[in-house]
């Protein structure tokens, strides 16, 4: 028989290492829907309906790259995904409703942005938001009814707008992915964890 003892931090008299600092809550995001379904375009995926018809394409032919994740929803509220300030709010036929959220992190600034929404009443550019606080709701688009949402690692600025960039620099657009990052990444990145508690004098026996 095999007899393993683990041995918690600080039981062989040296004392234990101190706790993890919790992350500041401006450094604490999450997920800006309640489930977190695929649609049919990711970070990185050439952009294009879900029949395959491209939305955009180089003068070359290439398809221009999607910045954020689509993801599956249908009409619901959309919360913030950190603390942060509303700086931009746009409409178009097409898309619906866009809104670009500014983070102020220990690591700088960063945006984030949800198309394919509505601001709710009482918001709108320079309105202070809390994570997880419902400030639109997703925009009816039929049967392609989904929230795009991106993570832009900076500060605003035009680019911060866009739902996908070239592969390579066209028309005056810099090449993907130029600042935006896996938003589905950074998400999972920066969620609260929550301490890890050691159990004293576990024995594993076998």
């Amino acid at each position: 028989m095999l007899s393993v003892a683990v041995q918690p931090p600080g039981a062989s008299g040296s004392p234990p290492p101190p706790p993890a600092a919790a992350p500041a809550a401006a450094d604490v995001f999450q997920y800006p829907l309640p489930t977190w379904s695929p649609h049919c375009l990711g970070f990185g995926s050439q952009w294009r309906y879900c029949n395959g018809v491209p939305l955009r394409a180089c003068p070359s032919g290439a398809v221009w790259l999607h910045t954020g994740a689509d993801v599956q929803t249908g009409i619901q509220p959309v919360v913030a995904a950190g603390d942060g300030v509303i700086v931009g709010y746009q409409t178009d036929p097409t898309f619906r409703g866009g809104v670009l959220i500014r983070h102020q992190t220990s690591a700088g600034v960063v945006i984030t942005q949800y198309w394919h929404v509505w601001l709710r009443s009482g918001f709108g550019v320079g309105t202070p938001v809390k994570r997880g606080q419902a400030f639109a709701d997703v925009a009816d688009m039929g049967s392609r009814t989904h929230l795009h949402f991106a993570v832009f690692n900076g500060d605003f600025e035009s680019h911060a707008w866009n739902g996908a960039l070239p592969p390579s620099s066209c028309s005056g657009y810099p090449a993907f992915p130029y600042r935006f990052v896996d938003p589905t990444a950074f998400i999972q990145a920066h969620q609260h964890q929550p301490p890890v508690h050691f159990a004293r004098g576990v024995r594993l026996e076998g």
